[in-house]
């Protein structure tokens, strides 16, 4: 099998900057129904279960399919995987602009998650195999901002057009524009790319001849999965829950001002991968050990959480965006670094699949599981099992510790 990569820093560089645009834009658009729903409801078309159904309908599509785009990723040429991704998806937005039926709508969305299947994986593909050797790691850690800030565009955008059916249309022609955008980049570096046959017969050291499965399961990486889904629901779901909780359980706050006590909680969102940069490789070089770290300091925190109620509102929003610090800061090794171990044997895009479908599948859950706890056991109780989960994950990362060290020492040593 041959492999492409750019030796020239310019070239790089200039694909680091599309894949940054590219990803967060389709992020943005990701987002669409959700960044409307205030408007979509106001205006009667749909409820807000009906438009939270149609965002649950895209993610159990979108991450059931990650993992055979991961598998077609290292296969074929990743980079016409982000090209189909963000064609289908202005056609997606392009549609709903023209029509609002709540059945149609649920089907376009859902095309929508299928055209999107391998976006992602080629992204984390062309970041780990096709840069520039020295720029791969950095690239991994300033992709984690595409999503957020693709996330705050929607709603920005929301907020400014006129009506809110306008969002997809803006949606669409970027989407558009991008792509062919994107394909122009292409042809400007694919003169700078060097091509060379790869070995894939390497095997880790000790190890008998073994399936790609066996080696998954015993190396910790299975554990990751879980790891991932628990991480991205709980992240979502505070996220999205904490101006409900607060304006729920404190007297005298309103609606918009625990809106705006959440902003504290977004941030602190987006400065987790930045810490856990410049911890990692510097002072800690092994991914598990890193994991571990986040939820051992995680688990005091979210006991800040059962005394909701009690406790200053602003100690429980401190409380809630450490907690959200500290996930975002452990999805730069479940979703990325842990991943990347695994290009040895070309199977980073396939794993890096399996485990944004878990993810996707941690924010349905955060829609429905978390919001339907909430309803029935009130916020006293969610927050417990909040605790309990958190106790359960942290040893699920101790477990991972010895496998992922073994599995990494037989690999790279």
């Amino acid at each position: 099998m041959k492999t492409r990569y750019l030796t020239d820093g310019k070239a790089s560089v200039l694909l680091i900057i599309a894949l940054v645009f590219s990803y967060g834009f389709i992020c943005m658009t990701k987002n669409c129904f959700s960044s409307a729903m205030v408007f979509i409801v106001n205006e009667g078309l749909l409820t807000k279960f009906q438009t939270g159904n149609i965002t649950a309908a895209f993610y159990v599509v979108y991450g059931i399919l990650q993992i055979a785009g991961g598998i077609l990723v290292d296969k074929w040429h990743p980079e016409r995987f982000i090209t189909l991704g963000m064609a289908g998806a202005a056609v997606a937005n392009l549609l709903v602009f023209i029509n609002q039926n709540y059945v149609f709508m649920m089907v376009v969305w859902c095309f929508n998650a299928a055209v999107q299947f391998a976006v992602w994986p080629a992204t984390f593909k062309l970041i780990t195999t096709m840069l520039k050797a020295e720029h791969r790691d950095k690239a991994l850690v300033i992709i984690t901002f595409a999503n957020p800030l693709g996330v705050v565009a929607s709603y920005l955008v929301a907020a400014i057009v006129p009506r809110w059916q306008v969002n997809f249309l803006v949606s669409s022609v970027g989407l558009l524009l991008i792509s062919i955008a994107w394909e122009l980049v292409l042809r400007s570096i694919k003169r700078q790319l060097t091509e060379e046959e790869i070995d894939l017969t390497v095997k880790v050291k000790a190890e008998k001849k073994g399936s790609f499965i066996l080696l998954f399961l015993t190396s910790g990486t299975a554990i990751f999965v879980v790891i991932a889904f628990i991480r991205t629901m709980f992240d979502l779901g505070i996220k999205s829950l904490t101006p409900t909780m607060i304006y729920e359980c404190y007297e005298g706050i309103s609606p918009s001002f625990a809106t705006v006590l959440n902003t504290v909680v977004l941030l602190a969102g987006a400065l987790g991968p930045i810490i856990a940069s410049f911890v990692y490789p510097r002072f800690v070089k092994n991914e598990a050990v890193m994991v571990a770290l986040v939820f051992s300091v995680s688990v005091p925190i979210c006991l800040v959480t059962l005394m909701i109620g009690e406790v200053d509102y602003w100690l429980l929003v401190a409380a809630l965006a450490l907690l959200v610090l500290f996930m975002s800061a452990g999805s730069l090794f479940t979703t990325s670094f842990v991943s990347k171990k695994w290009e040895k044997w070309d199977k980073g895009a396939t794993v890096v699949g399996i485990i944004n479908c878990a993810s996707s599948l941690g924010i349905v859950a955060a829609n429905s599981l978390l919001t339907g706890l909430a309803d029935s056991v009130g916020w006293g109780g969610t927050v417990r099992v909040w605790c309990v989960m958190m106790g359960i994950t942290w040893c699920l990362t101790l477990i991972t510790v010895p496998l992922w060290t073994k599995f990494i020492r037989k690999a790279y040593n």
